[in-house]
């Protein structure tokens, strides 16, 4: 009996059919392909693919929401009535989640204390019982976290992964007893079991300044700000990085630059209302050379127009975070973003009190359940 001949797209196979559907223009350009057939599906439904993917197209991918200021007042980014209708599926006030142990400290709106905020989920601390969990908010769903095995937490962190939405990890540095050593613990959503994955002696504490992260890699800014905590939750690695000077006085973020995930540290900051992209890469002596990437415009005057003040000079801009190819930044009470693809500044706010810290951009999960590996057991 004759063998039935394979079909045209069997025989393109998985990894040129990813090839192509990289440089489709976004999501839902991805989404329309991967319902054509099974088998643009199955290569659509890669993990690897789909974290190449989200590099490739950083200005869409994943859909960004707005700022979360903490449970439960989500502001929305432009274009504000869509993001807006999409917000009000969730549950931002987190009434899902079951309130144990005593009522919240006299005054708190909220019984949750937001800790980090990636890829759609929240890291959150019970101001009562200090038990931990994550929350997905537009999912209504969460996990609660064991306790910590550290003596004195001084900072959290959230690692989203790309390319399959079920998995996370949990990153905690605490500070040993008295002593000036930190140390360093994570934790898988596979195992659900924090780990202590090493130490530093001899360190100031971290800063008041919410973890950045960048390429499956947590960093804290250290008081003093000339150097900052690294932890590579890839190889548990946790070293010390020096600042350059210019960055100690400023705001910034750290970012991911392109495809290729090495290549050095990259940051955004704003100087001189100027958006400036800057790579630190090894010098070879336990430092880094930081050389200026790119350079925008200068949003001196946009900036005069929307405060209503002449004296734009005596302004400064500070950088809260950078999300889905957008940065905001605040000055005073008065709440910004700029779309770094278009470079179109947008005022959000003007009389917001939430402190900088506790500011967090928020996005819709990437990948989507449709597209999830594990959707298929991959």
């Amino acid at each position: 009996m004759a063998l039935a001949a394979a079909s045209p797209v069997d025989v393109l196979g998985d990894d040129l059919l990813q090839e192509v559907f990289v440089l489709l223009p976004g999501p839902a350009d991805l989404l329309r392909a991967a319902l054509a057939c099974r088998p643009f599906l199955r290569a659509a439904r890669s993990a690897a693919f789909l974290r190449r993917f989200r590099r490739r197209h950083p200005f869409t991918c994943p859909l960004l929401l707005g700022c979360h200021l903490g449970p439960p007042l989500l502001l929305p980014a432009p274009p504000i009535a869509a993001t807006r209708r999409v917000a009000e599926r969730g549950d931002f006030a987190l009434s899902f989640i079951p309130r144990r142990g005593r009522p919240g400290a006299a005054g708190a709106s909220t019984p949750w204390q937001l800790l980090d905020c990636r890829n759609g989920r929240l890291l959150l601390r019970s101001r009562s019982s200090q038990e931990l969990v994550v929350a997905d908010p537009l999912a209504r769903r969460w996990v609660s976290l064991p306790a910590l095995p550290g003596d004195h937490p001084v900072g959290y962190g959230l690692v989203a992964d790309d390319g399959d939405y079920s998995v996370f990890q949990a990153a905690c540095i605490s500070r040993v007893g008295d002593t000036t050593e930190l140390r360093a613990f994570l934790l898988s959503s596979a195992e659900l079991r924090w780990a202590d994955v090493g130490g530093l002696a001899q360190q100031p504490n971290l800063a008041a300044s919410r973890a950045m992260q960048a390429n499956q890699s947590l960093y804290w800014t250290l008081v003093g700000g000339q150097h900052m905590l690294a932890l590579n939750t890839a190889t548990t690695e946790l070293v010390v990085l020096p600042l350059p000077p210019f960055l100690r006085e400023l705001g910034f973020d750290v970012i991911e630059k392109g495809e290729d995930v090495a290549g050095g540290l990259h940051v955004l900051t704003m100087r001189g209302f100027c958006i400036e992209v800057w790579v630190g890469e090894d010098d070879g002596a336990g430092g880094l050379a930081w050389t200026l990437l790119d350079k925008s415009v200068r949003f001196h005057r946009a900036i005069a127009e929307m405060i209503g003040s002449e004296h734009f000079y005596h302004l400064t801009l500070d950088v809260i975070g950078v999300a889905a190819g957008v940065v905001f930044l605040r000055n005073g009470s008065c709440l910004f973003c700029i779309h770094l693809e278009t470079m179109k500044m947008t005022k959000l706010s003007e009389n917001e009190s939430c402190p900088s810290a506790l500011i967090y951009p928020y996005t819709i999960a990437w990948p989507p359940v449709f597209l999830n590996p594990t959707e298929e057991g991959a």
